[in-house]
């Protein structure tokens, strides 16, 4: 069973960007619906997506994504504190070119990576359209009690909040435009 550790913080894009001397990269994240798993076979509406071989239970949420040039499928679990079941398979651009995204709950967003003094490596968010101005940092951590140098630059921490994933944020912008 894959599982994530990670925390999450605000950030105030008003101050200084260190971050921003990494090289972007952009990501575009697609939350599906109809997803199912039939003898290791993952589809969504019809559409083949991956093979796998592992026990996949409690998954709350499936997402597909670009990142940069290459595509994911991915399963979460939700989680309780900091931590949580994920699955990840890399896809073709194949499959996610056939898969019809045009209905499901999105997120666009520019990624930069930012190593911290403690040598933990951070992944710092910026979202676009009508998440703009919206800045998102998070670090993928050993475990939950692992010490964590926490930049100046963030504000409040997010990991236990609920509504603050991609997935909530992605549902909340397609709720409100169909409203």
């Amino acid at each position: 069973m894959g599982i994530e550790i990670e925390r999450r913080f605000l950030v105030d894009g008003r101050s200084e960007k260190p971050w921003r001397e990494g090289t972007p990269k952009a990501i575009s994240q697609f939350y599906l619906e109809g997803v199912s798993l039939n003898e290791g076979v993952i589809t969504c509406n019809g559409a083949e997506l991956a093979n796998t071989d592992e026990i996949i239970e409690n998954i709350s949420t499936w997402r597909v994504r670009k990142f940069g040039e290459k595509f994911f499928l991915t399963a979460k679990g939700r989680k309780i504190g900091a931590t949580g079941i994920e699955f990840e398979w890399e896809i073709t651009e194949e499959v996610w070119s056939k898969l019809d995204k045009s209905n499901f709950a999105s997120v666009m967003k520019t990624r930069y990576l930012w190593n911290n003094q403690d040598g933990l490596l951070w992944e710092i968010d910026e979202y676009e359209g009508d998440l703009s101005g919206l800045i998102i940092a998070e670090v993928e951590l050993d475990s939950e009690d692992q010490p964590v140098q926490i930049p100046d630059w963030t504000k409040m921490e997010l990991t236990h909040l609920r509504g603050w994933s991609n997935a909530a944020l992605s549902t909340m912008i397609k709720d409100s435009k169909q409203n």
